[in-house]
């Protein structure tokens, strides 16, 4: 199963196994290094690379938003290369190993302290404050994303929030009501098994997100607490608590609330997603995906906040995991930095990328584009925009290591879901295995 993490609108992640998060199909491999046509090298020409990862969506739009600057920037050379997510970010670590990364990087919150605390990327702080890049009505959440130390690093380009997709359609067939707004894990719990129940075990009441790191990480902070100590170095979430995530599913599984784990390991795509497939009634990602499942199915799709625990705090966040950045190596840093003002600001670019990077972080990028509510981004804004006090503060950018405590995470939940393991031999077994690569 494809399983992603929190990139924006269209990331393919690493191999993995239960929950999608953000996903991004398509782009195996790195589309080679090519020249915009509109451009014309010569003395004065300031020369770019741009680079960015996502799916065929994000490529095409990505190309016609470059053939635009070009267009309209006759002393600025552009050459783009893209990938998917994992291949994209192989091939960046080779380019920086050589001191040739692209000039103007899509940067993934994944990776995002380890580019930054090594010094490939430029502290954008003085190009923010002279103006180049306004930060002019942006979500607050989105603008304090790129930080670090201090320094800016990073241009957050979209808003981004955990959500549950809900299959209202499949739901009405079978006389299920749907969620209350202010329903717990518990309530889901009860809901899903009412739903395998009412529809006479056709239909599982939720896909399996036992292995989804990235929405485990509200569910922590809803008990009071961050995956991640201070510094990144360890661990702060209990081992008491991932186990009890863990029975959470594995309870799921065992009466069908949740479908077995052959299926959910044969989820490969937002194609075969289980809300998709018609066999669960909810699913889980990252709110702007609703606008990618939606045309592959008849059935109507609701985005509803993802259940709260009872008494407990603000799990839920908004912020852009996904962001423009400019690398250390650049040889033009300046005119590095009005392409990304372009790219997060212009009324072109907007109107060309719409959704596809995610929802717009801007007030003036949400008027413009003007959704329908109804439509799937329509839906989208308005619940980012809806999410009121359900929503706390972004926790602080992910440690260096994360990559390898979320491939941690979503293998030992594999092999629970197998009955290779149990919830509190997993749970032990990842708490030591990630503390051992935080603190590498």
């Amino acid at each position: 199963m494809t399983y992603t993490a929190r990139d924006g609108a269209l990331r393919l992640g690493r191999r993995g196994f239960i929950g999608l998060g953000i996903a991004g199909l398509g782009a195996a491999a790195f589309a080679g290094c090519s020249s915009s046509s509109a451009s014309s090298g010569g003395s004065g020409t300031a020369a770019l690379k741009v680079g960015w990862y996502g799916g065929d969506p994000v490529h095409a739009a990505m190309e016609k938003v470059v053939a635009q600057y070009d267009a309209a920037n006759k002393g600025v050379k552009l050459t783009t290369e893209h990938a998917a997510f994992a291949d994209y970010f192989d091939k960046l670590a080779t380019e920086t190993a050589a001191k040739n990364a692209p000039d103007v990087m899509r940067m993934s919150l994944t990776y995002f302290e380890e580019y930054a605390g090594r010094g490939a990327l430029l502290d954008l702080s003085q190009y923010v404050s002279d103006k180049t890049i306004s930060l002019a009505g942006m979500d607050s959440g989105v603008a304090s994303s790129g930080k670090l130390d201090g320094k800016r690093y990073g241009i957050g380009q979209s808003s981004i929030a955990n959500a549950a997709f809900l299959d209202t359609t499949a739901i009405q067939s079978i006389g299920v009501a749907k969620p209350s707004a202010d329903w717990t894990w518990d309530d889901l719990a009860t809901w899903a098994k009412t739903v395998h129940s009412d529809s006479s075990g056709k239909l599982y009441g939720t896909s399996d997100q036992g292995g989804h790191f990235e929405l485990f990480e509200p569910f922590a902070r809803m008990h009071g607490t961050n995956l991640f100590n201070s510094d990144g170095t360890k661990l702060k979430v209990s081992k008491d608590l991932v186990e009890e995530w863990w029975a959470y599913w594995a309870d799921l599984r065992d009466t069908g609330a949740a479908p077995p784990a052959s299926i959910t390991a044969g989820v490969t795509g937002f194609n075969n997603w289980t809300i998709v497939a018609g066999q669960t009634a909810l699913d889980f990602g990252w709110v702007q995906q609703i606008q990618f499942i939606q045309p592959l199915t008849k059935n109507d799709f609701e985005i509803v906040a993802p259940p709260s625990v009872a008494g407990g705090k603000p799990g839920l966040y908004v912020d852009s995991q996904d962001m423009w950045s400019v690398a250390s190596t650049s040889k033009n840093p300046e005119a590095a930095a009005k392409l990304i003002n372009y790219l997060v600001n212009n009324a072109d670019s907007i109107k060309t990328l719409g959704a596809n990077l995610g929802i717009p972080p801007t007030d003036h990028a949400i008027k413009l584009l003007n959704y329908a509510p109804t439509s799937p981004a329509g839906k989208a804004v308005a619940y980012v925009n809806g999410l009121g006090d359900k929503a706390a503060t972004p926790p602080p950018a992910w440690p260096k290591g994360y990559n390898q405590v979320q491939t941690l995470f979503t293998t030992t939940a594999q092999n629970v879901a197998f009955n290779k393991t149990t919830p509190s031999a997993g749970a032990a077994d990842f708490i030591s295995q990630a503390n051992e690569a935080l603190a590498s």
